[in-house]
């Protein structure tokens, strides 16, 4: 599941603009804000649900966690609740519950009085081919996803990356808009330089459903595409009661390759 502290951090984000002579601090909004995020997928669980607040746009990035919540994931197709334990501050674990396709599960937090609900649907699941390699750039090695698209089905994906085991401080959104039932072949973004020869790499294709994509997909543009540093809006969160971030019922596929040194 991928963390959002990145984007969170530039949902309130604000320009210092300097010169010669000063600098200005721009007065921010520095309210916190609860941060739900978790997850249902079709691999083993346990699953995870976080719970933190954010923090001051100035102070270091550190997300105070939280604590004391009530957290209960329903599988509504199969009738089955779990009670989540908070195995650690801010991080709550799954007991019984499984991700089956097809199945719709709905999470709900109760905290300080109030409660916060999600529905997800997950997906049919969709299959990696492999992973390959574009080395046609100079110094930007791109991973490849490779994989079927499956044809007169609306399908919502997110891609991530672990370079040597470790998570890359990216992730990629996509649907099958203009490219359903397709052979795909998806170049991931990366920043220049991330892999070089002899590094393994994973890639993770995940199946959404269209709450939790849309949330991405806006998350996405706040962490990655304000080139203007415009301020800007929260995205859409698919959990009501009034909090930032998202729940997802999702697929997992998985493949690694090795760069090779050409």
């Amino acid at each position: 599941m991928k963390n959002i502290n990145l984007f969170l951090t530039l949902v309130s984000i604000a320009v210092a603009f300097s010169s010669c002579t000063k600098t200005i601090t721009p007065p921010l909004n520095n309210s916190p804000q609860l941060v739900i995020e978790g997850a249902v997928s079709d691999t083993v669980g346990p699953y995870h649900v976080n719970i933190s607040k954010t923090a001051n746009f100035y102070s270091d990035n550190v997300y105070p966690t939280v604590s004391g919540a009530t957290v209960v994931i329903t599988d509504v197709t199969a009738n089955v609740t779990d009670v989540l334990t908070e195995a650690s501050p801010g991080d709550y674990t799954t007991h019984t519950i499984t991700g089956t396709p097809g199945n719709t599960y709905q999470l709900k937090v109760m905290l300080d009085g109030k409660t916060y609900t999600a529905l997800s649907t997950m997906p049919k699941p969709v299959l990696l081919d492999s992973v390959s390699v574009d080395y046609s750039v100079k110094d930007n090695i791109r991973p490849v996803a490779d994989y079927q698209d499956p044809i007169s089905q609306k399908n919502y994906y997110k891609y991530s990356m672990k370079k040597n085991g470790i998570h890359v401080n990216h992730f990629q959104t996509f649907d099958d808009r203009l490219s359903d039932g397709r052979y795909l072949q998806e170049k991931l973004d990366c920043d220049t330089g991330t892999f070089h020869h002899g590094d393994m790499v994973k890639v993770d294709l995940v199946g959404l459903d269209a709450g939790a994509f849309n949330y991405l997909k806006e998350a996405e543009a706040v962490a990655y595409d304000n080139a203007n540093l415009a301020a800007p809006a929260t995205p859409t969160s698919n959990i009501t009661g009034g909090c930032i971030g998202y729940f997802s019922a999702q697929t997992v596929s998985s493949k690694t390759t090795v760069i090779k040194n050409l």
